[in-house]
Parts: C-alpha cells; sequence; structure tokens
C-alpha cells in the first residue's frame, strides 16, 4: 500500500509520528533501546521527508542500543537496527558505514599469553602494508578485541568446519585506515532542509562514486581483519568473515546487525558469532529466514506493517544481533527530547518526583534521585555495560537463527 500523504508538507511533529509508526522494535525495554528508538525518529523522518516517500522503515533488533558514535546519534541514528529505503540511487552518508565485522577462525592449539602479547607487540610495531596502505591494528580500541575460546558444545552439523577439539578466536574491528574515504563524503553532499533537522544526501554520480567506494572499503576491511590475524597467529582456518555495519545493497544499511541470508556465503552456509561480554559464552548461530508471520502476529507487527504497506519487508528482515548493546547504568524511565539549533536534547527523569520517606529510601537503594534529571545531547559519556544472555533469550524467542555451538572465552586482548 502506497502511503498518499505528502510528507514534505508535513510539520516536525506530524513527520516523528510518521516515522515512529514505520519503526519496529524487538529490542528490549531498558534505557539504551528507549532512546535509540527516540533517536531514530528524527533520522528515519528526515530520510522520508528528503525522498517525500514513507516506504522508508526501520527494524530494530533484541540489541537495541545507543551509538557511541557521537556524528551518527547526532543526525539522528541508533543502533542495532536494519534501515531500508526506496532504490532511488540516492545514499545517506551520514548513517557512517564503517565496515565492522567479525573474522571467526578456528586454531589447532591455544597459543599461551606470552607469545599472543609478544606477537601483538610485534604486529603494532611492524610495517604490515594491503593495497599499498599501511595498516594500523585496532585490536583494542572502543568495543573492538581478539579474543581466543575453547568450545563448550558445538552440533554436529557444523562439525565438520568446528571440531570440538578445535580452539577458536574472534577478531572484531573496521578499517581506520579507509574510514575518511566514506565519513568525508558527508560534506560532499547536497543537504536538504526538515522540520525536524537537516540531512545529507549522495545521489546521481556523488552516488555511484559512494557506493563504489564502499564496496571496495567493505572488501578491504574484511581482507585486513585475515591479514591481522595470520601475522598474530600464523596458520589458522577461517571459519566466517562477515560484516554486521555497513551497506548491504543500494538501499539497505545495517548498523550492528548480521544479514542471516548474508549474500557473500551460499545461503545457509554462514555462521554467525554473537559475542556478548568477556564474561559469558559466544554464541554462534546458523541464519534463518525471519520475521515469521507468527513472531509478527506476537509481537503486535503484523497489522501494523500491513496497513503501512511493510509486510513483506518485515517477512525477510532477515536480522540477527552481532553482540548484546550497550546497556545505560542509569534508572530513569521517561525520555524527553527537545530540539534546539544546536541539536536534540534529551531530557531523562522519573515519571513523578518523590512525595513519600518510603519512596526516598527506595530511590537511596537504587542509587539515583527521581528528582535528578539529566540532559544530554549524546550518550558517549553516559556510564554503560554490555548486556548478557538476555539478547540471545530474545533471539531463540523470536526465531531469528539456529544455535549451533557455544564457545567459552579463554583470553581477551586489548592492545
Amino acid at each position: 500500500m502506497k502511503v498518499e500523504t505528502k510528507i514534505s508538507r508535513m510539520s516536525g511533529n506530524e513527520l516523528l509520528q510518521f516515522s515512529g509508526q514505520r519503526i519496529f522494535s524487538l529490542g528490549l525495554r531498558d534505557m539504551s533501546s528507549a532512546l535509540s528508538y527516540e533517536n531514530m525518529r528524527y533520522g528515519l523522518g528526515k530520510m522520508m521527508y528528503a525522498l517525500d516517500s514513507g516506504d522508508v522503515y526501520c527494524v530494530f533488533g533484541p540489541d537495541a542500543t545507543i551509538t557511541r558514535n557521537v556524528g551518527r546519534w547526532g543526525s539522528g541514528f541508533g543502533y542495532g537496527a536494519v534501515i531500508r529505503w526506496p532504490d532511488e540511487g540516492v545514499f545517506f552518508p551520514e548513517l557512517r558505514p564503517n565496515s565492522c565485522g567479525m573474522l571467526l577462525l578456528r586454531l589447532d592449539e591455544m597459543p599461551s599469553k606470552e607469545e599472543l602479547i609478544k606477537k601483538a607487540a610485534e604486529v603494532e610495531n611492524s610495517d604490515i602494508y594491503l593495497d599499498g596502505i599501511k595498516l594500523t591494528p585496532d585490536f583494542g580500541k572502543g568495543n573492538h578485541f581478539f579474543e581466543f575460546y575453547k568450545p563448550l558444545g558445538v552440533s554436529p552439523e557444523v562439525e565438520d568446519v568446528m571440531p570440538k577439539d578445535g580452539w577458536y578466536a574472534i577478531v572484531h574491528g573496521s578499517s581506520p585506515e579507509m574510514k575518511d574515504q566514506i565519513y568525508g563524503m558527508i560534506d560532499d553532499g547536497e543537504w536538504v532542509e526538515t522540520p525536524i533537522g537537516r540531512i545529507s544526501i549522495l545521489d546521481g554520480q556523488a552516488g555511484k562514486e559512494y557506493y563504489r567506494r564502499w564496496e571496495e572499503f567493505n572488501g578491504f576491511s574484511k581482507r585486513r581483519r585475515e591479514v591481522l590475524a595470520r601475522a598474530v597467529l600464523g596458520n589458522c582456518e577461517i571459519v566466517s568473515n562477515l560484516t554486521h555495519q555497513g551497506l548491504f545493497s543500494k538501499n539497505e544499511v545495517r548498523l550492528g546487525c548480521h544479514d542471516t541470508m548474508d549474500g557473500s556465503y551460499p545461503k545457509g552456509k554462514a555462521l554467525f558469532p554473537v559475542a556478548l561480554r568477556w564474561d559469558h559464552p559466544v554464541y554462534v548461530f546458523k541464519g534463518k529466514e525471519n520475521l515469521s508471520d507468527d513472531v509478527l502476529g506476537m509481537t503486535g507487527f503484523y497489522n501494523r506493517a500491513e496497513e503501512v504497506g511493510l509486510l513483506d519487508g518485515l517477512r525477510n528482515i532477515n536480522i540477527l544481533p552481532h553482540g548484546g548493546g550497550y546497556k545505560i547504568n542509569l534508572q530513569y524511565s521517561k525520555i524527553e527530547v527537545v530540539k534546539t539549533g544546536i541539536g536534540n536534547h534529551f531530557i531523562m527523569s522519573d515519571t513523578k518526583p518523590v512525595s513519600k520517606v518510603s519512596e526516598i529510601t527506595e530511590t537511596v537503594k537504587r542509587g539515583v534521585s527521581s528528582f535528578g534529571e539529566m540532559i544530554i545531547m549524546n550518550p558517549h559519556e553516559l556510564p554503560f555495560d554490555y548486556r548478557g544472555s538476555s539478547v540471545i533469550e530474545k533471539v531463540m524467542e523470536y526465531d531469528l537463527g539456529t544455535p549451533v555451538a557455544k564457545l567459552q572465552p579463554m583470553m581477551t586482548l586489548k592492545v
């Protein structure tokens, strides 16, 4: 069903309401997920206004969360989501795809920590080049890591590639060496003014050049992970090497989500690691086509998606988280957004002030006063942790993939 409303004539509030109807969240009901939803209404609304189309939509996975990338957040986008728009040769560089991904490796034996420290230091101090570009290892930057595992369980259907007596490693990283060639095109775009802020778009020859650069960037980033892993480990077998942050087609971006039907592998053959925290197992999944009609019904998405003409899109969203996402360690329960000339301000508070002594006692126990509001423009400096097994529980509940292995972290390298 095509939307007949002229989006370019909408007020700011109408546009935010309209975009909210096209956001479908499988996320946990916590502050990080809620902030991400509120912010995404702005980014998605600006995309709709620029295209004058209601066929722009977003699906958050179970790991729906904030992004700590200040530029992406300020442009109105959250994380742990798939965003699609009509294929009109238009790109939105403020989404900032960075080709982050995870390389899952199999080892014959577990290196000692002394060996790993020595080799990692040598790699940091050496001149390693790929396509004439000097590599800058980022094993310890942000949430990137190099981690080692022993298997806790492996399904017989994948034992040929993941034997029970093997050792495993994951390299989680992107390609900072080439990031500027993608991020740098934001200011090359045409700035479209909307009632809820401006947005940069690239189309025509600029759009074609952007997509060409993206494909080059993504290929480089995948090969980079392999080159750095082998520089540290020597011989190792690649189980999978999958992007979870970037353009997956000319009209789809994934921000921290696997595509369970990832086209870089034969259908149903890719193995997708979901890495939560250093003190939780890594779960490896085979992908499933999703979302099923049963899941669309139980989440309440079916009728809404049918009403706005997006049912087929949600049936093949094929979403799976790559991790647990950030959890904000604050106990607020209410969010208000105030837009000013310098951006959006997010006001976090409780729903009502303390009125009884007993309530004061309870707020002391949980560490936050109901009187103490917090106002932020971006969540980068908020106290955070990483979510745990609750995300895996939602993956199973929504039937997003088939678990085929469980890996116990033995050593995490962040240097």
